[in-house]
């Protein structure tokens, strides 16, 4: 009553722009902070007014009612400025009345800030009890902001504890995420996840689904986890797979027997595919699965009898048509989510990375790709029905260039190289044609 009323009143705390005039026998017995500022030969002790610089004043108005009646309203709010006063002013009773505060009301929303809080003002207790809650409650801490103020030595803290290795990726995800200076630090952290005791559903669905995935370090990992399927023991016959556009495949294990059985095939079973030939195998990319445009390719080796991951395509696309190269996989036309596609692009099976090519002249569907004379030729195919045109890849120039017509209109079949000549075989018109490229007849 006597300071408000203003009575015998002796020095002014500046909190701010706000001023509280206060008695210096008061402050110096109950903190001391003043007790030494007063009683020393520091300025302060013959000055009517201190200034609290690191002190705002709202906390410098709880501050003095404490000191002058012993009692404070701490709330999850003021807790972290009261702490810092406390720390400044040397208010011990008063830091760990906080601290308990804090260790009873630590929830999902707060705890990271509570560990961060603990740590910087080294409270051994709140700092356990936090790290408790954390670990107990990471699957609903990583929902909510708190996950980026989360330190990096925490993050790792709790990778190694957790037993779900699906969980640690997630974690990994939402903690890389909410920064964007930390996509660099994702690669690093892979290495606390161990992939092969993930679900092949799992590494399809979300692994493979992660950009960040997209690098050669990820690529690998993946392969790596991805359970082999074996199908047959290898036996070095000449054996064959064919596969429809509902994503059935079967195999031929001797095509001189002819007999035929059911092929798995790779992790994902998409529709409207395609399949091109590779050395010892063959590759699978993109597709449709449950009204989404797919982008993701498998390789069979079938020595091995197992299906490996590879990068997926920059673009997602259906019914468009794929050939092997000279260690490229080359990937053209097809269809997005919407539209008809004209873009072409290879992915390097050395380096495992994609890159764009010159665009096809045309937007086109199940395009039909034949290597002939050490070019790339695109026969045929469908904008919503069959054509007879034919374009030339030239892979020196890295352009194309229109060539001679077919003699009909042709859809649906394939095409093949042999001799330096280009067969079209099949379709909707049962076509049967050969193609000279050196002559540029048909």
């Amino acid at each position: 009553q006597m300071r408000e009323a203003g009575e015998l009143v002796d020095i002014n705390l500046v909190f701010g722009d706000h001023i509280i005039s206060c008695h210096k026998v008061i402050l110096a017995g109950r903190c001391d902070y003043f007790h030494r500022m007063f009683l020393t030969n520091m300025l302060e002790r013959n000055s009517t007014e201190v200034v609290m610089k690191e002190i705002n004043a709202r906390t410098g108005i709880l501050l003095v009612r404490y000191l002058y009646t012993g009692l404070i309203e701490i709330t999850t709010e003021n807790a972290q400025d009261l702490l810092s006063a406390c720390e400044m002013l040397l208010l011990g009773a008063l830091k760990q009345d906080v601290e308990e505060f804090l260790c009873s009301h630590t929830e999902s929303n707060n705890c990271v800030s509570i560990m961060n809080l603990a740590s910087l003002h080294d409270m051994k207790t709140l700092l356990g009890n936090a790290k408790k809650f954390l670990h107990e409650h990471i699957k609903e801490v990583v929902e909510t902001d708190e996950i980026r103020l989360l330190q990096e030595a925490d993050l790792k803290e709790i990778l190694g504890e957790t037993l779900s290795q699906e969980d640690n990726f997630c974690f990994i995800q939402k903690w890389v995420k909410s920064a964007d200076e930390r996509a660099e630090r994702f690669d690093d952290l892979l290495q606390h996840v161990t992939l092969s005791k993930c679900s092949n559903e799992f590494i399809c669905d979300t692994v493979m689904e992660e950009r960040l995935m997209i690098s050669v370090n990820g690529m690998k990992l993946i392969q790596q986890a991805m359970r082999p399927h074996k199908q047959t023991d290898p036996t070095g016959l000449q054996s064959l797979v064919v596969g429809d556009a509902s994503g059935h495949m079967w195999l031929c294990s001797d095509i001189n027997l002819q007999t035929w059985q059911s092929f798995q095939g790779p992790p994902t079973r998409n529709t409207n595919y395609s399949a091109c030939a590779s050395p010892g195998g063959f590759i699978v990319s993109g597709g449709w699965l449950n009204d989404v445009c797919k982008s993701d390719c498998y390789s069979y080796d079938a020595q091995s009898g197992q299906w490996t991951t590879l990068p997926p395509m920059s673009i997602a696309r259906h019914a468009h048509s794929s050939i092997y190269h000279n260690e490229g996989l080359y990937i053209v036309g097809g269809i997005d989510n919407h539209d008809y596609l004209d873009s072409m692009e290879k992915l390097d099976m050395r380096s495992l990375q994609w890159s764009r090519l010159t665009r096809l002249p045309r937007s086109v569907t199940y395009i039909n790709l034949a290597i002939a004379s050490n070019n790339l030729f695109a026969v045929g195919g469908s904008s919503g029905r069959g054509c007879c045109v034919v374009d030339e890849f030239d892979f020196t120039q890295q352009t194309w260039r229109h060539r001679s017509a077919m003699p009909e209109k042709y859809a649906n079949g394939a095409a093949v190289s042999f001799n330096d000549h280009v067969y079209v075989v099949g379709g909707k018109d049962r076509s049967c044609v050969q193609y000279n490229p050196l002559q540029n007849t048909w």
